[in-house]
């Protein structure tokens, strides 16, 4: 990974100075597991261990020798033997084969930088958290489709992200449990040459259990889940930040990522406020499926053992982890200085014109319209209609929309006029169809009788004061919101 996006943490981990120390730590396991089953005589472990550990392994000597025998294991252990004498030198790597030593390493290094993975994890999930009580009442509309829907309150939106999350880390769970299993079972995976005694206890030394099955190497079908539960927090990460850009669009955002006080937007137009980091995040969850994308192609192997693994995975595993950790810290970074504009969702509630009740409008009307021969479709028709109504164009916008201007002077003239008209309150659907001033559309099927029939039926509804004031009531927070109590006891457990 380049410098730019790596992890210090993942970096120390992938290193060629900690594998090979995780290295020697099976190699003397396995020694030390000879010693405790009685296979070789006692004080032998301790004697190599000893040695070993006060010999510091020599990196440069180890790489140069595996660019003369072309294999980097073998070039360990001959760096290792350099320093212990004969009547030692033989219980090193003793009756096993390379990938004996190199899968328990590799485990522990798949563990460890899923540690880090869980760290960052957890410092987001407490910001979705106290992001999801800060904002639990702070209502705005919800869009599906691109349109908008319904009311929600933006601390809901913040507890679907973490529900979101916490699944992810769940899986990652699952799949990491799969980890506990290794192997010292040998060249071809059948105990030709070690005891398998002696690899159950080397492997308990390790924190492993021997896994019955292997080849020359562990199936990576166990790896597979581990990678595609990585990739998920990170598409994961991309829904957030994708709901983050579309929220921060010019006009009227709804919030914002941070932005420094010396920071740029952009090199041409100095007013822009690019959405940079949540974008990068986008890329970032392009570079994560590619990458799992290698690793579940490594499931497939040439019978017993190939080296077009090996390969692979020295590349794609330590950079999924420094794309998931850095795709965290970076969506870490944007929620916890999130610009959030209360005052632009509220006018955005105002501006649908009440359409964020239209479907407890329809089954309000769908109740009481029924002693008038009022049907569902009807309801749903007049809900419909109200709503064409609302966003009616002015006489003089729809003049606009069939004349557009056919000079720049024009334009000029037309974005004074509009900058000068003052705002007017819209009317919303409450109004039209509680007062019964349903209008035919172009648009819509609905005839001057059909509409007339309405207006009649909404008239004799609404002179009753408990009808009318359920309606006005079906239009307050209060009243649509009062069930996402029950995400916030499900989800915080408050």
């Amino acid at each position: 990974m380049i410098e730019r996006y790596e992890d210090k943490d993942i970096k120390i981990i992938w290193s060629n100075e900690r594998k090979v120390e995780l290295w020697q730590g099976v190699e003397l396991a396995v020694i030390e597991a000879m010693e405790n089953l009685g296979q070789i005589a006692g004080g032998i472990y301790s004697r190599v261990a000893e040695i070993l550990s006060s010999q510091p392994i020599d990196l440069d000597w180890w790489l140069q020798r595996e660019r003369e025998i072309k294999h980097d294991l073998n070039a360990f252990i001959d760096e290792r033997l350099r320093f212990l004498p004969p009547e030692l030198a033989q219980y090193l790597h003793k009756k096993i084969t390379s990938y004996d030593t190199e899968e328990p390493a590799f485990s522990q290094m798949i563990k460890h930088s899923i540690f880090w993975v869980k760290k960052h994890s957890a410092n987001l999930e407490k910001t979705l958290t106290e992001m999801a009580k800060k904002y639990r009442y702070t209502i705005m509309n919800a869009r599906t489709h691109g349109q908008e829907a319904e009311l929600q309150t933006f601390g809901k939106r913040c507890l679907t992200w973490l529900a979101d999350l916490k699944n992810d880390l769940e899986n990652l769970n699952r799949a990491e449990t799969e980890l506990k299993y290794s192997k010292l079972s040998g060249a071809v995976g059948n105990y030709g040459s070690i005891d398998p005694a002696v690899e159950k206890e080397a492997l308990r030394i390790l924190g492993f259990e021997p896994y019955y099955g292997a080849t020359q190497i562990m199936p990576r079908e166990i790896h597979a889940p581990i990678a595609q539960a990585l990739c998920q927090i990170v598409l994961t990460l991309n829904k957030i930040a994708l709901a983050i850009r579309l929220g921060a669009r010019s006009g009227r955002p709804i919030y914002q990522e941070p932005f420094s006080k010396k920071q740029k937007g952009s090199s041409a137009m100095p007013h822009k406020k690019n959405t940079i980091s949540t974008e990068q995040i986008g890329g970032m969850a392009n570079a994560a499926e590619k990458f799992f994308m290698m690793i579940m192609g490594n499931i497939p192997t040439c019978e017993e053992r190939d080296i077009s693994q090996s390969c692979v995975e020295r590349i794609a595993w330590p950079d999924l982890f420094h794309v998931v950790i850095h795709s965290l810290k970076t969506m870490q970074r944007v929620l916890a200085g999130l610009v959030v504009y209360p005052d632009n969702m509220l006018r955005e509630i105002v501006d649908s014109r009440g359409c964020y009740a239209s479907s407890e409008a329809k089954e309000l009307l769908k109740k009481y319209g029924v002693r008038y021969g009022l049907g569902a479709e009807d309801a749903y028709r007049i809900i419909q209609l109200a709503a064409f109504n609302v966003f009616e164009p002015t006489e003089e916008a729809q003049c606009l929309r069939e004349n557009p201007p056919q000079s720049f002077e024009a334009a000029n003239e037309l974005l004074l006029q509009f900058q000068e008209t003052p705002r007017i309150k819209p009317i919303s659907i409450q109004e039209i169809i509680r007062d019964a001033r349903l209008e035919a559309s172009p648009e819509l099927e609905a005839s001057e009788l059909d509409v007339q029939r309405w207006n009649e039926i909404l008239q004799k509804i609404f002179q009753d004061p408990k009808n009318l004031e359920h309606w006005n009531e079906i239009f307050l927070p209060t009243y649509l919101l009062k069930n996402e109590a029950k995400l916030y006891q499900e989800i915080l457990g408050i």
